[in-house]
């Protein structure tokens, strides 16, 4: 079944989304970037990438996913309900991604979860 969120977009912006099209696709997107450090001081830094899907159903969505250098985790949130599914690149070597649900109970999208839910218009 397809779900369409209807989201506004200030709000959004106050959590760091920006909207972005995506082969003609709405997504709105959020970049963290985390610095890993040690005893000796500062080892890597990595990113990590949240997309709120709009308009696409899992099975058009996961053909579209593949490794962005430097990021190590992408999550996307789709609308609807449905099990988290999880990818990896190589192994995990470059980066993981993971695809969530609106209506899902996964604690790894509760963030984005808590968010979107006070950007859905009425």
């Amino acid at each position: 079944m397809q779900y369409e969120l209807a989201l506004d977009e200030s709000k959004l912006r106050e959590f760091y989304y920006e909207p972005h099209e995506f082969r003609g696709h709405r997504l709105y997107r959020r970049v963290f970037i985390m610095e890993k450090s040690g005893i000796l001081g500062k080892i890597a830094d990595y990113k990590l990438l949240d997309f709120i899907v709009v308009d696409l159903t899992p099975e058009e969505l996961l053909p579209l996913i593949k490794p962005i250098p430097d990021v190590m985790v992408q999550r996307f949130l789709l609308p609807g309900q449905g099990k988290m599914s999880r990818k990896s690149f190589w192994f995990g070597l470059r980066g993981w991604a993971y695809i969530g649900f609106l209506e899902g109970t996964e604690r790894l999208f509760d963030d984005m979860r808590r968010e979107v839910k006070q950007a859905l218009k009425p």
